[in-house]
């Protein structure tokens, strides 16, 4: 998505020096599609955040509540693990929506400017 989002953001701004009704029509719907995929990184980089916190607070109530060895251990280590999994992914998401924000601003300013020059 990165990718794609930078070369249409290269596109737009060469085209944009010669504004065409089609190329704004084009450009409303491409920055549409990106703002529908930003919201939809959003949910999911929440969802991912909120069951990374629970797997976390689950954690420490085991660790309080639930007798050291046996059983106990193994299933705190397996929880701690599972939010290990949940943090690295969660990070690598914020870095993605992070991308995506910047990137569809970006979209906006080009559609102000196009809009600009088109009177």
């Amino acid at each position: 998505m990165d990718k794609r989002l930078r070369d249409y953001i290269t596109y737009i701004e060469k085209a944009s020096e010669k504004p065409t009704p089609e190329l704004i029509d084009y450009h409303k719907t491409m920055t549409q599609q990106f703002q529908h995929e930003r919201f939809i990184h959003l949910i999911v980089t929440m969802f991912f955040a909120l069951f990374m916190v629970i797997f976390f607070i689950f954690f420490g109530v085991i660790e309080i509540w639930i007798p050291k060895g046996g059983w106990g251990d193994f299933i705190a280590t397996g929880i701690g693990v599972i939010d290990g999994i949940f943090l690295v992914v969660t990070l690598f998401y914020v870095r993605h929506y992070y991308r995506l924000e910047n990137g569809v601003q970006e979209l906006e300013e080009i559609t102000r400017k196009l809009y600009k020059r088109d009177k």
